[in-house]
């Protein structure tokens, strides 16, 4: 009996520290991550504190998530997108790195295009929807997802010390 509780601890005792290996790792390549998007937005009028609210919003930091034709960190629609993608030489979308270097892209030109961070939030996420995308802007409306990465990048901000 002991032989099996002790080996049941052991098994558990193993469980858990293969678990904090992988969240450490996991944590590890997130602030690789954060690094690289600090780095890009050094050349770009885009807040990195941005960039990581729209990657939590988005894909809660995991790089192989898809919804349809969006796919990784800043989820990037790699039907609408695939030209940008091969300017900048980012044939992998799944590539946390190239995935970013994307969605950076994307918003400097929304950025530049209207002048207004939670128009430019908005659409990123919705395009041209009359409900949640820049036709909603127009009509004065802030949409939820706009407000929510505005308020997460203004905390993340605080948190950096800017």
């Amino acid at each position: 009996m002991r032989r099996v509780v002790g080996t049941i601890v052991l098994i558990l005792l193993m469980w858990c520290f293969g678990l904090a290996l992988i969240v450490q790792a996991e944590h590890s390549r997130q602030d690789d991550w954060t690094e690289y998007i600090e780095l890009i937005c050094l050349d770009s009028k885009i807040c990195p504190e941005l960039v990581e609210a729209i990657i939590e919003k988005e894909s809660s930091w995991d790089p192989t998530a898809v919804n349809g034709d969006c796919v990784g960190l800043m989820q990037v629609d790699q039907i609408i997108h695939w030209r940008r993608a091969q300017e900048l030489n980012c044939l992998d979308l799944m590539d946390p790195y190239d995935n970013i270097r994307i969605g950076i892209s994307i918003l400097e030109d929304l950025a530049e295009r209207y002048e207004d961070p939670a128009a430019a939030l908005m659409y990123y996420n919705a395009g041209y929807s009359d409900k949640l995308g820049i036709r909603a802007y127009e009509n004065g409306v802030i949409s939820s997802y706009a407000s929510e990465i505005l308020e997460r990048a203004a905390e993340l901000e605080r948190l950096h010390g800017k």
